[in-house]
């Protein structure tokens, strides 16, 4: 006997007490008959289906594929094999241990999707290089977006800037943070940017002590996670800190580049001027030693190694 099949007015006449999933029974009370019936659940239907989604929560690969963006039915199961379970595990029969075990893997696999950017607004490389440039007229500039990550399951996307010489002061690193385009001004000893940027050895990108250096950056996400309610700096997640650390490592080493590069040309310049202050003398003196009263031609040697500037 199945309750489904009675008619509306037998259906308002009775209460389920009890549902037994796993061994397919129902109990419901008769109020005309006054007294409790036992049936069993035909699994092949939709309502014992409806019921099991219900009562033990969708199955896990269903859950990651419906519930999380990018995950497609490969990508679920290669997770919950990594993770340990079996792909027809439900969540509502997982214990908490398991539950445990199952945000850890989350945290660890490395295999999803970068989440969509789309609903993100990041500045962009050439409008957030334009605006730095004409800020600071910088000898060296270089920015950088990285790849949009996650937090939580919020999405996240880095810009950084870094600029180096022309107007700007000795006294640096000097750090200024965005968050969502806007500037934050106050309380920046505790935040994840200066930490990054603090940790930095920038002896070993060629950076000496209170160089001229900006480093300008930008959090976008659809949950920036401050500290406090001032929303003035942004808490150390591991996720953020990441992105900023390798996005300053990027721009780091082609800082320190153009910083050799800007040492080679150091070098030739004043290898330049002691040529060209002491080739004429030798010219001179080689004129004197051969008996000559022509002196050498030493202009195209000269021209050879004129005075090398160094690139902006």
């Amino acid at each position: 006997m199945s309750f489904l099949k009675m008619d509306f007015e037998k259906l308002s006449k009775i209460r389920i007490d009890s549902i037994d999933v796993a061994n397919k029974k129902l109990t419901y009370w008769d109020f005309g008959e006054s007294k409790s019936f036992d049936i069993d659940m035909d699994p092949e239907s939709d309502y014992y289906k409806q019921l099991t989604n219900t009562v033990q929560g969708e199955m896990l690969v269903t859950f990651l594929t419906k519930r999380f963006q990018r995950v497609g039915r490969t990508t679920a199961e290669k997770f919950v094999n990594f993770a340990g379970f079996k792909p027809e595990k439900r969540l509502g029969t997982m214990t908490n241990q398991e539950l445990v075990k199952l945000s850890d893997s989350l945290q660890k696999y490395t295999d999803f999707l970068s989440p969509d950017p789309s609903c993100l607004a990041p500045l962009g490389e050439k409008p957030f290089e334009k605006g730095i440039k004409s800020f600071f007229n910088p000898d060296f500039l270089a920015v950088v977006q990285r790849r949009a990550s996650a937090y939580s399951g919020f999405p996240f996307v880095i810009e950084m800037g870094i600029a180096y010489g022309g107007e700007i002061p000795s006294n640096g690193p000097n750090v200024y943070r965005f968050a969502n385009r806007i500037p934050l001004l106050y309380d920046e000893g505790s935040d994840v940017v200066l930490k990054v940027v603090n940790e930095t050895d920038w002896g070993r990108y060629k950076v000496k002590n209170d160089p001229p250096l900006v480093i300008v950056s930008h959090i976008c996400s659809t949950r920036i996670p401050y500290k406090t309610v001032g929303k003035e700096n942004v808490a150390d997640r591991p996720e953020i800190e990441r992105e900023l650390r390798l996005a300053l490592q990027f721009l780091s080493r082609k800082l320190s580049s153009y910083m050799s590069k800007k040492g080679q040309a150091e070098m030739a310049k004043k290898r330049a001027n002691l040529y060209s202050k002491y080739i004429p003398l030798i010219a001179q003196f080689c004129t004197e030693l051969s008996g000559k009263k022509k002196q050498l031609n030493y202009q195209k040697m000269l021209e050879e190694v004129k005075v090398v500037e160094t690139e902006a």
